[in-house]
């Protein structure tokens, strides 16, 4: 009896130890559901809002209003988002993208009257599942507010009371795994206008220099920048835009940029006539041509750096200085009219620097030897050594061809034909042939003389079957000459 009451109470304890155990897994189970239920539902949900910093606008001025999403939990698409504004009040000036995406998102924006319509999408994203290499797999993602883009708008003259603009449409936001969050409109904005008759504002709203960064980040009310450009460029085009449309501007030092350091100058006045403003930019035109760490890479990998090409050089008949865009930099090359490969002047790291010739289509780079090079119209040739595998036509023996400028080494027959083995850019070789009253260079292809064989034979098989049948023809009229003449003069018979 015992030892069945303490069985008993053996598998109680055992039960109420299992029962706690799983209401402890339970407790632990729920907690991590709750913890994370926050986070799942946060991540569902975007609210799109207008933000500025402006509370009130004067007329002709330029106001800039930012879209912002809460936060972004891995949208790799959004849009399209639509941007209603007050119309008769402002007309719309510029776009621009959020700086916070602007590196991996790619922005289609379109605008009509009282309307912009914008929408993105992850780049990287979309590459990294195309199978492109060195992209970013995982989606932007921030817990915190960002601004998605920025839309700038003019105040019209005779505007009055507020300019109203908000949040048309959300459109979709959807992110990598193809679900789209819930988005809900928040705040819009409202900026009183200032009909005030005299503006004194003489600020920029804008400053771009085409195709040159400045430093640092244009802000209106930072009044002086820096910027380098390349030993080519001798002027660029400055595009301030004032932020009163009725202020004037006054541009200097633009143009004709001097080796080493210049001062642009933008000076605006306000309408008032009063108020000024001077925006400078020291802008700096590089010494070298060369553009700085600039690398070229060929098609079998080997890498050259580019150098500046010294003064009095030698280059190809036709060959003129220009410049190109090679690799993503803008180089100082020698071009001509035809000719695909360009020159360059590069470093190999080992040899000397020096001239050569770079095909862009192909991306092969091959040394330029003034000795045993060849321009032709379409091609640059090379005159190299002859494979093992390849004989010298018939007839050619090795010779060395002067032509009075240049001495060619190659072959010469009986009747002084000169010919050359010359490979081009592409390293496919053949052997060319040299016209002396042109000085330029043909394929060479040796004369098939099986026709002229064959025309020879049939001649002398013919010739002989002439001497035949005239012969055969003098026999013939001779016998019948002598019949004839017998019949007409019989010999006496013998008696």
């Amino acid at each position: 009896m015992n030892g069945k009451r303490k069985a008993r109470n053996h598998s109680k304890i055992t039960g109420r130890m299992l029962s706690a155990a799983l209401a402890s897994f339970l407790l632990t189970v729920s907690v991590l559901v709750n913890l994370w239920a926050p986070v799942a539902l946060a991540a569902s949900k975007i609210t799109l809002s207008v933000e500025t910093d402006a509370r009130s606008v004067g007329q002709g001025n330029i106001v800039t209003v930012r879209v912002v999403a809460d936060n972004m939990p891995g949208i790799t698409s959004f849009g399209p988002v639509v941007l209603e504004y007050d119309d008769k009040d402002a007309e719309y000036i510029s776009f621009s993208q959020g700086k916070d995406i602007s590196g991996s998102f790619v922005f289609v924006e379109t605008h009509d009257k009282g309307k912009i319509t914008v929408s993105a999408q992850d780049q990287n994203v979309r590459n990294a599942e195309e199978g492109a290499e060195d992209s970013a797999e995982e989606p932007f993602r921030s817990e915190n507010k960002v601004t998605l883009f920025m839309v700038s708008f003019r105040v019209l003259p005779g505007s009055s009371g507020n300019l109203n603009i908000r949040i048309d449409k959300t459109g979709s936001f959807v992110n990598d795994a193809g679900e789209e969050a819930e988005v809900v409109k928040g705040n819009s904005v409202s900026i009183s206008i200032n009909p005030s008759s005299i503006s004194k504002d003489a600020t920029l709203a804008f400053l771009t220099i085409n195709n040159v960064d400045i430093s640092p980040d244009f802000n209106p009310n930072i009044t002086d920048y820096s910027a380098t450009v390349a030993r080519d460029v001798t002027e660029v085009q400055v595009t301030p835009m004032p932020n009163n449309m009725f202020a004037s501007l006054a541009i200097s030092g633009n143009n004709n940029l001097q080796i080493g350091m210049n001062v642009i100058r933008i000076e605006v006045t306000a309408q008032d006539r009063e108020t000024t403003m001077l925006y400078t930019i020291h802008i700096t035109r590089k010494e070298s041509f060369a553009p700085d760490s600039a690398t070229l890479v060929d098609a079998s990998g080997k890498t050259y750096s580019y150098l500046d090409i010294p003064d009095n050089v030698t280059v190809p008949e036709g060959f003129v200085q220009t410049v190109r865009m090679i690799n993503g930099y803008s180089v100082q090359a020698y071009a001509r009219d035809g000719v695909t490969s360009v020159l360059l002047y590069l470093f190999d790291g080992t040899n000397s620097p020096a001239f050569y010739f770079y095909n862009p289509e192909e991306k092969t780079v091959i040394p330029y030897d003034p000795e045993n090079t060849i321009i032709r119209t379409s091609k640059v040739l090379r005159i190299s050594a002859l494979p093992e595998n390849i004989q010298v036509p018939a007839g050619f023996v090795a010779a060395v061809y002067d032509t009075g400028r240049i001495k060619f080494k190659g072959y010469v027959d009986k009747n002084s034909n000169f010919i050359c083995f010359m490979k081009d850019e592409n390293g496919v070789g053949d052997f060319y042939l040299y016209n002396p009253e042109t000085g330029s260079f043909q394929i060479y292809r040796p004369a098939d003389r099986r026709p002229e064989i064959l025309y020879k034979y049939m001649f002398e098989v013919f010739l002989i079957i002439s001497i035949i049948e005239a012969v055969s023809l003098i026999i013939t009229v001779y016998m019948v000459r002598r019949i004839i003449a017998d019949k007409a003069n019989p010999r006496p018979k013998r008696v």
